[in-house]
């Protein structure tokens, strides 16, 4: 078993995305909102590193939050998972589209 992450700016291709993992067999994903480390960075009081000065301006702090998909899947569905996360999304090869990996699982109850 692994564990499926991906997390993304592109709040609105979440629900696409959900829906063709239904659609393809895989269900009982989970999603978290998630924040960036420069999102934190900007909300925060503490003084900022040197480099923060120079991307400030790109820091919207209007931001909504990003997402977080992960899903305990078998080694057989995670073809299927970055399929439907590439028909909705596109290469993730491109700035801000996103990041997906998968992590081993080990131990795992409650999942068929």
């Amino acid at each position: 078993m692994l564990l499926f992450i991906y997390i993304t700016n592109r709040v609105a291709t979440v629900s696409p995305i959900l829906q063709k993992m239904a659609e393809r067999g895989i269900h009982g994903a989970t999603m978290v909102d998630c924040e960036g480390m420069l999102q934190t960075l900007a909300a925060d009081s503490i003084e900022p590193p040197p480099f923060f000065s120079s991307l400030r301006k790109f820091i919207n702090p209007d931001h909504e939050p990003g997402k977080m998909l992960f899903a305990v899947l078998r080694e057989e569905q995670i073809g299927v998972a970055k399929s439907c996360i590439h028909d909705v999304c596109g290469s993730l090869d491109r700035p801000n589209a996103g990041i997906m990996f998968t992590v081993p699982v080990t131990s795992v109850e409650g999942v068929e």
